[in-house]
């Protein structure tokens, strides 16, 4: 009787393999790109069309086989190229049809490899044929279609030149051997075209994660603060506006909860700008912005408006958490910093606060006014509406 334990420990054996060739297959060429190694990977994810390409040069190719060489060596190796196409297929579409496409990753890279070696079957019965039409048709074939690959997946260099060299390395071996002895000089040439596909690879691959990183940092940008990485303004309305939103808030919070808005200025911000210099006052904002992130909850959104001006958006607070946290934040930014090149900058903060109802830009107003209110009663100070 089998032991179910060995079974299982069995199976964890080999997920494990399978992940780690994975891992290493779709493995960005720099180590700094490993950020961006999801993005590249779901490059590899491509349309019909692309396919549908491949498999019709293919059709032709074992059309030919059928027709100048064997028809039942031609229908044998079509099935297998149909299995390993339909295989494919298979995976790419439940990859693009998934909510989570990463998990479908592993799958679709196997099921490349596999077409790969199809592939190489229809090239080396060509070149083995004899005949020189099928020859030449062969290469061609087999030639564009790795050109295909280093394209289509350069985002994993070594998948890429994986499926490259399962296709060509059999039929460069096949072709050489298979007319006269003048046709060795393959094998001379063989490294060079080697070396230049590895290196399109490369280029394709640079090309590709240069681009991606260009798209994560615009994204970046278009919701987060250059300065501090807190939210922008344009971050800060859309999460308010969802927020308000009757529909889209319900989703996010449910009925009966409502959110709270803190509208933040520094104290004396100025006068260190003025003194050290706009470097010292980047590096105080940026030092302020760490502070306000560690008084806040995870769920609460922190941002800056511009210049010396913040916001924290809090999700369904109690009015005790929100006075107790506008006490600690002023305690917090009252605390002196130490910026580069000796200096101790001492400022505080004024907040204002009110809730958010269904206009952002109405609470936002509130909340400015309040503000202001704090500043006149004294600096340092918070006045809170709607608690």
């Amino acid at each position: 009787m089998s032991d179910p334990s060995g079974t299982v420990e069995r199976f964890s054996a080999v997920a494990k393999l399978r992940q780690a060739a994975f891992d290493w297959l779709t493995a960005p060429a720099a180590a700094a790109d490993s950020n961006i190694r999801s993005e590249l990977a779901r490059t590899l994810i491509v349309n019909r069309r692309t396919l549908a390409f491949g498999a019709l040069s293919m059709g032709l190719l074992l059309l030919a086989i059928a027709l100048f060489k064997s028809i039942a060596e031609g229908a044998l190796i079509a099935l297998v190229v149909a299995a390993a196409l339909l295989l494919r297929a298979h995976t790419l579409d439940r990859a693009q049809q998934a909510a989570d496409a990463d998990k479908n990753l592993n799958a679709v890279v196997e099921a490349g490899l596999v077409y790969a070696v199809s592939l190489s079957l229809v090239g080396v019965a060509a070149t083995t044929s004899g005949q020189l039409v099928l020859i030449v048709l062969g290469a061609l074939v087999t030639t564009g279609l790795v050109f295909g690959f280093c394209i289509t997946n350069s985002a994993a260099p070594r998948y890429a030149t994986l499926q490259a060299v399962i296709v060509m390395l059999p039929v460069i071996f096949t072709t050489a051997l298979s007319g006269p002895p003048e046709m060795l000089i393959i094998f001379v040439h063989a490294p060079i075209w080697i070396f230049g596909v590895i290196m399109l690879i490369g280029t394709s691959h640079n090309r590709l994660a240069g681009l991606i990183r260009a798209q994560k940092t615009s994204r970046y940008l278009a919701y987060n603060d250059a300065l501090t990485g807190l939210a922008n303004r344009a971050q800060v309305m859309s999460t308010l506006q969802q927020l308000a939103n009757p529909t889209q808030s319900r989703a996010r919070q449910p009925k009966g909860q409502r959110s709270y808005l803190l509208y933040l200025d520094l104290d004396g911000f100025k006068g260190v700008n003025d003194t050290h210099g706009h470097a010292a006052g980047d590096r105080l904002l940026e030092a302020v912005a760490g502070r306000l992130t560690d008084n806040v909850r995870s769920g609460d959104l922190v941002g800056r408006l511009g210049g010396d001006e913040f916001v924290i958006v809090l999700s369904d607070p109690q009015p005790d958490h929100v006075r107790a946290l506008a006490s600690r934040i002023t305690e917090a930014i009252a605390h002196p910093f130490s910026l580069p090149g000796d200096i101790e900058a001492r400022i505080g903060v004024s907040i204002g606060g009110a809730p958010l109802h269904s206009d952002p830009q109405h609470a936002l107003a509130e909340a400015d006014t309040m503000l202001y209110r704090a500043k006149h009663g004294g600096r340092g100070g918070h006045f809170l509406s709607g608690l």
